[in-house]
């Protein structure tokens, strides 16, 4: 089992946007991933609920951990993982764990 890291641009929006980005980690089943937001100024909430919907559900990896992101994407991820019922595999941080940021 790896962690595998999706840095997130400054601007996300848009379903298709997510699938891409997602699509570039490859196969995540099984793995965690960190999802590295420290960047980020806004995403949307149909961005941040198709990367839930496609990494936890659709693409099954272990878990999700989403990293430095602003109150309000922070909350439309969260509210994803509640309504995908992917909750006890989602989770926030304020900094990258140790691990993450030296990759």
């Amino acid at each position: 089992m790896g962690v595998r890291t999706l840095p997130l641009p400054r601007l996300v929006a848009g379903r298709d946007y997510a699938d891409d980005m997602v699509s570039t980690l490859g196969t995540v089943v099984g793995q965690d991933v960190v999802v590295d937001a420290t960047k980020l100024l806004s995403g949307t909430t149909s961005f941040a609920y198709q990367l839930i919907e496609r990494l936890l559900a659709e693409e099954k990896a272990n878990s999700v951990l989403l990293v430095g992101a602003p109150a309000d994407f922070a909350e439309y991820a969260t509210s994803a993982a509640r309504e995908l019922h992917v909750t006890d595999r989602f989770d926030l941080a304020e900094e990258l764990p140790r691990a993450a940021a030296a990759s």
